[in-house]
């Protein structure tokens, strides 16, 4: 197996202390930036907190619990159980969801609130690792023009429509998002890549203008001070906090955005609270290790000989660590306000579970490697792991 990553034994050694390093820095950032409102509604500063603890537990009994108790080709192997079970819940979430800020998105149980479309996204992964690997196993390259071969991708699309008319775009952008990257790794043709993306971009432009507060909500991105009190008051105050974090920030607690100043702010906007508290240097060293986090998941699934792991790792990675970097993106503006959470960072109980559910993926596929590996090793069948190492290479296993 890999045998060194940076200052860790292994890769997923240095995925191991890393995640909980970023919850820790999430925990932090959530309860100072949830404190105020969370007195005002609740009366305790500390609600969100308790939650997100609670949350995080849970998510890490998990990550052991998938990591190393679990087979990950069983998994893949219910990929069509997931998609229909995915299924069913956005249909309870158009019966029976709970509405809140114009959107439908929240199935209640108790006093928990739960958003299937956050495990969509880990779904979607799963189900599309296990179509293309086996496509690959075959050396048959997807087209998206053939039916035969395309049905990941349409089972995609009809789970992205349905979390659409939550109304929820930004999360069934990243969901066909995460589909087409699995496809493009797969070898797609680049004409039917080119077609594809430019059908993306037309579809989008035709929601957007189908909907005002979509199609207000871009003009806002390209020029949020055209109404600095109106429409585009978050994402001013957002670049507000950022700014005035300046070098090294306002100590822990210190932020003046959580003080009614900036919606969202232990939600999609936690970033903008992290920077004004850290100041830029935090703020690089977060980045950092979210680099640090995606290279040792790069390293996973370099070294994977299964097909559908290979696939499986890549998708993950994009989902923990490319999710992560959209948020940042959204909050410095250089992307419209989508709605994406911060992994680890900010507040969100159901996004926080799948997260780490595909931390525990990206566990178990190195673990079951290792015992690979241990066993041809054991019967003579190759001298090393590095003999079976292959790179990551899209398009690679079609050749």
């Amino acid at each position: 197996m890999q045998k060194r990553f940076l200052f860790w034994d292994n890769p997923r050694d240095a995925v191991l202390t890393i995640v909980p390093l970023l919850m820790l820095l999430g925990a932090v950032n959530v309860f100072s930036a949830s404190f105020v409102v969370a007195e005002a509604m609740f009366g305790s500063g500390y609600h969100y907190l308790g939650r997100y603890v609670g949350y995080g537990l849970l998510g890490l009994i998990g990550v052991y619990f998938v990591g190393w108790k679990v087979n990950y080709h069983k998994v893949l192997g219910h990929g069509q159980k997931l998609f229909f079970l995915m299924f069913f819940l956005l249909l309870a979430v158009d019966l029976f969801g709970k509405a809140a800020k114009g959107a439908q998105r929240w199935l209640v149980f108790g006093g928990f609130s739960f958003q299937p479309s956050e495990f969509v996204k880990l779904a979607v992964i799963i189900l599309g690792a296990r179509y293309l690997g086996n496509l690959m196993e075959r050396k048959t390259t997807p087209h998206l023009f053939k039916l035969n071969v395309n049905m990941a991708f349409m089972e995609a699309a009809v789970l992205a429509v349905m979390v659409l008319v939550q109304p929820d775009m930004g999360t069934a952008s990243i969901i066909m998002g995460l589909m087409i990257v699995l496809y493009i790794i797969a070898g797609l043709p680049i004409k039917e890549v080119i077609v594809l993306l430019g059908g993306c971009f037309l579809f989008a432009i035709a929601a957007i203008i189908k909907a005002p507060y979509r199609l207000n909500r871009v003009l806002i991105w390209l020029n949020p001070w055209a109404d600095p009190q109106g429409n585009g008051y978050q994402a001013v105050q957002s670049f507000v906090s950022i700014g005035s974090g300046g070098w090294f920030g306002n100590s822990f607690g210190m932020g003046t955005g959580k003080f009614f100043f900036l919606p969202e702010a232990h939600t999609d906007f936690a970033f903008a609270i992290f920077c004004q508290e850290w100041g830029f240097l935090g703020a690089v060293g977060l980045i950092v290790m979210f680099l640090i986090l995606a290279m040792a998941i790069f390293r996973i699934g370099q070294s994977t000989t299964s097909k559908e792991g290979f696939l499986l790792v890549a998708g993950l990675n994009f989902l923990i660590v490319g999710q992560a970097f959209a948020n940042m993106a959204m909050v410095c503006g250089i992307l419209p306000v989508i709605g994406v959470p911060l992994s680890f960072i900010s507040y969100g109980g159901t996004s926080l579970l799948a997260t780490l559910g595909a931390v525990g993926l990206v566990v178990a596929i190195y673990n079951d490697e290792v015992k690979l590996a241990k066993k041809r090793a054991a019967s003579n069948e190759i001298p090393s792991w590095n003999n079976i190492r292959r790179p990551f290479r899209p398009g690679r296993w079609n050749k």
